[in-house]
């Protein structure tokens, strides 16, 4: 199912969020992950896709299985609001977070793009 269909199924006749709710959801989104051990916040940029509203490129060199739990825990502690829904998809060295959050007002999507990069041993 593509993102849109999702925001037709689980935010049924919201309409996209803007302004403040979409700023502060891009500020925390650095803020959060920059807070992280192993993660570096590259950017992070609000687009006019609707199904695409955030979109974050963050480097991280947290491997799995402790990788999803961080980021899945991060997302909903943090920035979510009551209504969400997220999947991960790896993509060659990539993987990428897509969210779907929501409440009585308006939807927020977006996807975060993490380069898996291997830690440098000293």
């Amino acid at each position: 199912m593509d993102m849109i269909s999702k925001i037709r199924t689980l935010a049924t006749g919201l309409p996209p969020s803007r302004g403040e709710d979409l700023e502060q959801m891009t500020e925390d989104i650095y803020h959060y992950f920059s807070e992280l051990d192993d993660f570096e916040v590259l950017r992070v940029e609000q687009t006019s896709a609707a199904d695409r509203m955030v979109v974050a490129a963050v480097q991280t060199t947290m491997q799995d299985p402790f990788f999803k739990i961080v980021v899945t825990r991060t997302w909903q502690r943090d920035l979510a609001f009551d209504d969400q829904w997220c999947s991960f998809e790896d993509h060659e060295g990539m993987t990428l977070f897509r969210f779907l959050t929501w409440d009585d007002d308006a939807y927020i999507a977006g996807e975060i793009w993490f380069e898996r990069a291997k830690k440098e041993l000293a």
